[in-house]
């Protein structure tokens, strides 16, 4: 296997820096690419799957959105850490992606909240910062391999080149981000309840495979009352709290993997078909959604993470910019209309289908994220709709 190394000088840090608060660190791919920055955060070695997300803000928000798990996330915009993270927008309670890539991590003036840096610092997770990585992302989207390792240099051997093929070597070693079982880590362990903000309009269950807050916080806007339940709950478990709606969260890993989860998102659905509650599916939920009616799923050669796809709603035609955040989509196929579904959004971008609706209209579901965080809530009328459904 051929080592191609890289230097690349790491821009100059908003304000002057003892020389310990970085030091020489490598990104190393398990194609044979190797890039040299500095790590910055937690001087720790990190390895995940790499993905990068376009979105131009929401460092938080990316850092602790579980649907990260396992990934090394790059950013694209040439410039993070300029605002100061407050912990409301956090989306959960820790930190899930494995690492960060950036070109320039700045330090943002004193005030409240936490710099970008200090977050990583506090949740022992690594930044490589000095990559070019609009090059990098370039590199993925020509067919780059995706395993990585960020290690920083050993002291006896800098020299360009010394450790570059042990580390290629790791790369090609780091567990696949498809055979692991992600949400299983992230999920709620225990039901809870999310109260409603102001007057209760109706109750629903959430199926929690790696939830948001922001996503919590919009279906609780809405005046509903929410009953999280683990990623492991059955349908009868659902049904014993006699939800008015069903909400299948999103969350990180393949689906096709999770034979339980699909079997109930199965049961569920007919149940909404049988005059039961009506169900949306985000993300994941959608995902199990589809492979619960017979369709395919299909691994994205570089995903869609970012604020800013454009989305139609084959019915009306309307077109919203969306967020995203998902490696795995959906194959349109005869088994989708033998269940009685029919897309309902598609990406203007690549065609992946980004909605189905059943025929019923008891069941729908979106592959985008209508909260955003980060990123627009054009499509938040997707909750409308769920609550207009519940209330009915």
């Amino acid at each position: 296997m051929s080592v191609h190394t890289r230097t690349i000088a790491t821009t100059p840090p908003a304000i002057e820096r003892s020389a310990s608060f970085s030091r020489p660190g490598l990104l190393a791919l398990e194609g044979g690419l190797v890039l040299r920055g500095s790590l910055r955060g937690a001087h720790v070695p990190a390895e995940g799957d790499l993905i990068f997300t376009t979105a131009a803000t929401g460092w938080g928000e990316i850092l602790t959105d579980p649907s990260y798990a396992g990934q090394v996330v790059i950013l694209t915009h040439p410039m993070a850490g300029s605002y100061r993270i407050d912990p409301a927008e956090l989306e959960s309670a820790r930190v899930h992606a494995r690492a960060l890539v950036v070109t320039r991590l700045v330090t943002p003036p004193a005030g409240p909240g936490r710099s970008l840096e200090e977050m990583l610092s506090e949740a022992g997770i690594p930044a490589i910062e000095g990559i070019d990585t609009r090059s990098l992302t370039l590199a993925l989207r020509n067919g780059a391999a995706r395993r990585a390792v960020i290690r920083a240099v050993s002291e006896g051997s800098r020299r360009a080149g010394a450790d570059d093929a042990a580390l290629v070597a790791a790369a090609g070693a780091v567990a696949p981000w498809e055979s692991v079982d992600h949400v299983a880590t992230v999920a709620t362990r225990r039901a809870h309840v999310v109260p409603p903000a102001g007057e209760r309009r109706a109750r629903a269950v959430l199926v929690d495979y790696g939830v948001k807050r922001s996503l919590l916080a919009a279906l609780a806007g809405r005046g509903l009352e929410i009953t999280v339940l683990p990623h492991d709950a059955s349908a009868a478990d659902v049904a014993a709290h006699a939800p008015e709606l069903v909400v299948l969260s999103p969350g990180p890993g393949d689906p096709s993997r999770m034979a339980p989860q699909i079997a109930v998102a199965g049961e569920l659905a007919q149940r909404a078909l049988s005059g039961g509650p009506p169900i949306l599916g985000i993300c994941l939920g959608h995902q199990l959604l589809a492979l619960a009616a017979g369709a395919e799923t299909r691994r994205l050669a570089v995903g869609h993470h970012g604020g800013n796809h454009a989305v139609i709603e084959t019915a009306t035609v309307r077109v919203d910019i969306g967020a995203h955040n998902h490696e795995v989509a959906v194959r349109e196929g005869p088994a989708l209309a033998a269940a009685g579904y029919r897309v309902s959004h598609l990406d203007l971008n690549d065609g992946t289908v980004e909605g189905l609706a059943h025929a019923s209209g008891r069941v729908g579901s979106v592959q985008f994220h209508p909260e955003g965080a980060p990123g627009p809530i054009d499509a938040s009328r997707v909750f409308d709709l769920a609550v207009a459904q519940a209330t009915a």
